[in-house]
């Protein structure tokens, strides 16, 4: 009996033991092309996310709002995405999501291109324009708008996603897209487009975040510190071998090392040891809440910004 006492103790244990382990989700990350998401393509292709214990599957998607689609239908449960899409989700369809990273905020790097006849931003009123509604385009625009003192009613706005922006310009629906690269590129050399406005003029205004479903960073809560350890041995990885680096990323992004090195410029990357002071109501509350409004007045979301928090979460370094 006392054997039979000590076998179920020991089986007990066990048990506990078991569950006292935090779990180890696997993160299925839809991901798009933008050069401040290549890192993380780059964590996958050097195993740094499994050096640091993580399951993360990347589900590659043609456009942000590809991404949003994939999350949307339960197919992934996280993304890299704006903080436009990050909010648009929380808010239309109330997902419970966190930010786990700031991966960079846009410096110069989303761009509005139009053809020759428009010469400077200002004569963009009564231009068709082309934008992914809903998405980081219709924030983009309005800002740009706004810092000429102008509005969305002064233009024609188009719903046109990227991969279909060459198109329109061929069967002159446009006049103008809101874009960035890799698309940019691709834009710029198969049409005479001059950049009218860049996202340098409204700085730390786009930032690129990573989200990930609520629940399953509940499963273990030291995902985040390891995602971020990930996120950095990348960015070291680039810094110790930038020519291999930037062959890697700019392969995926369909562009050449100096574009993509290019493309870079226009951003500003944030490393593991900014994460902590960025995920904080302080650091992201303004921007959220800026964007959700936005959101509303372009009729992209019906919703109470108020109550932003109680979906989109900002998550938490220890």
């Amino acid at each position: 009996m006392a054997r039979i006492n000590t076998i179920l103790i020991s089986l007990l244990c066990l048990l506990l033991t078991a569950c006292s382990k935090p779990q180890n989700p696997t993160i299925k990350l839809a991901i798009n092309p933008w050069p401040g998401y290549e890192f993380l393509y780059l964590a996958k292709e050097k195993e740094l996310f499994k050096k640091a214990g993580l399951n993360v599957d990347l589900i590659e998607a043609p456009s942000l709002a590809e991404v949003k689609r994939l999350f949307r239908q339960g197919k992934v449960n996280a993304m890299t995405s704006t903080m436009i899409e990050a909010v648009s989700l929380a808010a239309k369809y109330q997902k419970q999501i966190t930010i786990v990273l700031v991966a960079d905020y846009s410096n110069g790097g989303d761009i509005i291109l139009a053809k020759p006849n428009i010469s400077d931003f200002s004569q963009i009123v009564n231009k068709r324009v082309g934008v992914e509604l809903g998405s980081l385009g219709t924030f983009f625009l309005y800002q740009a708008l706004a810092k000429h003192n102008l509005t969305l009613q002064d233009i024609d706005m188009f719903n046109i996603e990227q991969i279909d922006a060459s198109d329109a310009f061929k069967k002159d629906l446009i006049d103008a897209y809101v874009t960035y690269p890799p698309y940019a590129f691709f834009l710029q050399k198969e049409h005479n487009l001059d950049m009218v406005f860049n996202s340098s003029s409204i700085p730390k205004t786009i930032l690129d975040v990573v989200t990930v479903s609520t629940e399953l960073l509940e499963q273990d809560p030291s995902w985040i510190h390891r995602f971020h350890s990930a996120w950095q041995a990348a960015l070291d990885y680039a810094q110790k071998h930038p020519i291999e680096s930037h062959n890697i990323m700019a392969k995926r992004e369909g562009i050449s090392p100096d574009e993509f090195a290019a493309a870079l410029n226009d951003l500003t990357i944030l490393p593991a040891v900014e994460q902590k002071a960025l995920l904080t109501k302080q650091g992201l509350e303004q921007n959220m809440q800026q964007v959700c409004s936005v959101l509303n007045l372009t009729n992209s979301i019906e919703f109470n910004c108020d109550t932003l928090s109680r979906y989109l979460k900002i998550g938490t370094i220890k």
